[in-house]
């Protein structure tokens, strides 16, 4: 019992001191938090009445999810790359520290940081005017925090194979291809066909799709696929990151 108190206090104050670096970070925490509440804020809400009945619920489901994206892409990949660069990742793994640790601290900032955003997103929606039985808040809510891991994931993949200006460059690319590609910024329903046919590989698509079945937006159907195709990245992901985190050590 001891160890289990020593471990879970390490891992506790790992947690606070990343939640606490980030949210010190400016370039950080503006861009995570605050692009998804101005974008809702415009996209759902102030273009409102040029827009189709219930759209501002349709965004809240999808932009849910969307929120999730930022923290996750960059919190892993850009920061990851440059602390694996400046050797603040090698110090870490030679440290008594549990090497779990780091890790759980990257992700607790991360769903720390879409949280906050998460929180605005609905704080606008509730302000104008979306209403939803509370089990779909809720729910919704809580899908959009949930969706930083795979994100998460991706993210570290690219933070540990990359210097920081090419994570920079591909956590980008992610952030807007999971974005406009996944169908959370434009329902896909109004693109080209042929990005239906992409959105079906994008983690984001999936997890917009079961947002707004929860959301009560779309009647549920495919929910099996949508969840499998997401667990297949969370699996795939998780190798690669953990291959990646192996040969840090090498």
């Amino acid at each position: 019992m001891t160890w289990l108190a020593h471990t879970a206090g390490l891992y506790g104050r790992e947690a606070r001191a990343q939640i606490l670096s980030s949210f010190r970070t400016p370039q950080f925490l503006i861009p995570s938090v605050s692009l998804p509440v101005m974008f809702y804020a415009l996209f759902g809400v102030a273009l409102a009445e040029h827009q189709p009945p219930h759209m501002a619920q349709w965004l809240l489901a999808t932009y849910a999810v969307f929120a999730a994206i930022g923290p996750s892409i960059f919190g892993f990949g850009v920061y990851v790359a440059t602390e694996r660069e400046t050797g603040i990742i090698a110090l870490k793994r030679v440290s008594p520290m549990p090497q779990g640790a780091y890790l759980a601290a990257k992700l607790a900032a991360s769903v720390a940081a879409s949280a906050l955003a998460l929180t605005g997103i609905a704080t606008v929606a509730a302000s104008a005017g979306v209403s939803m039985p509370g089990w779909r808040w809720a729910a919704v809510l809580a899908l959009g925090a949930a969706s930083t891991a795979p994100f998460a994931l991706i993210g570290m993949n690219v933070g540990l194979r990359l210097g920081s200006q090419g994570a920079t460059a591909v956590a980008n690319f992610l952030f807007l291809s999971f974005s406009v590609l996944g169908g959370l910024w434009i329902p896909l329903t109004v693109m080209p066909g042929w990005m239906t046919t992409v959105a079906w590989a994008l983690p984001s698509y999936h997890l917009g799709q079961l947002s707004l079945m929860l959301a009560g937006m779309t009647p549920a159907h495919d929910v099996v696929a949508h969840v499998v195709l997401v667990l297949a990245v969370v699996v795939l992901a998780a190798a690669g990151a953990w291959q990646g985190w192996r040969r840090q050590g090498a």
